[in-house]
C-alpha cells in the first residue's frame, strides 16, 4: 500500500482532502502501529495536522499527505537504522522497537524483517521499511 492509497483509505467522503477528523484517524493508525502507548492528545493531532497542511487551507490534500508521510517515515527509518548505514537488520529493528516501547522478541523482529525483505538481502531498505509500515495500517 502506498502513501497515496492510505490517503484514499482515510478520505472518507472522497473529496480529495483530509479534514481534521479524517486526519485524526490517520494519526491514531500510524501511532498505534509504531507504539504501545496510544495517548495522543487532541493538541498533538492538531499540531501535526497544521504542520502537514503546508498551504494553510485547513485541509490536507494528497500531495501534502504523501510528502509528509514519506518524510516522517524517513525519520523513523533513520531512528531504526542504529548504525546509520542505510539498512535495517533484525537486531537494529529489535533495538528500535524496544526503545519505542513495543513488546517484541528478537525472533519476532527477525520474522518481520524477513517478511518485508523483498530483495532477500537480510536487511530493510527505506523502500522495504516504508512498505512494511504502511502495509500494516
Amino acid at each position: 500500500m502506498s502513501a497515496r492509497q492510505i490517503f484514499e483509505k482515510f478520505d472518507k467522503n472522497g473529496d480529495g482532502k483530509l479534514s481534521l477528523d479524517e486526519f485524526h484517524e490517520v494519526a491514531l493508525a500510524f501511532y498505534n502501529n509504531l507504539s504501545q502507548d496510544n495517548n495522543f492528545s487532541q493538541e498533538e493531532i492538531v499540531n501535526m495536522f497544521n504542520e502537514m497542511d503546508t498551504n494553510g487551507d485547513g485541509e490536507i490534500d494528497a500531495d501534502e499527505f504523501t510528502t509528509c508521510i514519506e518524510r516522517m517515515l524517513k525519520e523513523v527509518f533513520d531512528f531504526c537504522d542504529v548504525d546509520g548505514d542505510g539498512k535495517i537488520p533484525a537486531d537494529e529493528m529489535y533495538v528500535a522497537m524496544t526503545r519505542l516501547g513495543k513488546e517484541c522478541t528478537e525472533e519476532s523482529c527477525a520474522d518481520k524483517v524477513q517478511a518485508a525483505d523483498a530483495d532477500g538481502d537480510g536487511f530493510l531498505s527505506f523502500e522495504e521499511f516504508m512498505a512494511m509500515v504502511i502495509g500494516d495500517l
